[in-house]
């Protein structure tokens, strides 16, 4: 059974996975100053998306919070769908395979015999699409400051 968190918790657990891995990509020198607020709201959608298909699947969710659960889930679908139009298969995959299904750069690059650098560059692409798909007035207020 799938242990059911509060709120405030699933809060802390999406602000420390977002904060690490902008930590990860400041240090790769792969995020400007601009796209930081942009692409943190992205990753803190993202963990929420993962989140919220345990909630569906858990029995002691209450209704109300699946549907809740539901109505992101569907949002974060139509996000998906236009991301897949925007970036085309093979960078989709990537980014599916690293942000929905944890998979390690070196995993993916392996299984689309591609290089890691490869992998690297499209799951950035992909994430910065994602994020003007999720975001597009902070992705322009972005380009301008």
């Amino acid at each position: 059974m799938v242990e059911t968190l509060d709120l405030f918790e699933v809060k802390q657990i999406v602000k420390q996975a977002a904060e690490t891995f902008l930590n990860d990509l400041r240090k790769a020198h792969l995020l400007n100053e601009y796209e930081e607020q942009v692409i943190s709201s992205t990753i803190s959608d993202i963990i929420g998306f993962k989140q919220s298909l345990i909630m569906l699947n858990d029995a002691s969710v209450p209704a109300n919070k699946k549907r809740e659960a539901a109505i992101f889930v569907k949002g974060m679908n139509e996000a998906f769908k236009k991301l897949y139009e925007m970036v085309g298969e093979r960078c989709f995959t990537i980014f599916y395979n690293s942000y929905i299904e944890d998979k390690t750069r070196n995993a993916i690059a392996n299984a689309l015999n591609i290089d890691v650098a490869t992998v690297r560059r499209n799951k950035k692409k992909a994430l910065l699409k994602l994020s003007m798909i999720l975001y597009p007035e902070l992705s322009i207020m972005a380009m301008f400051r």
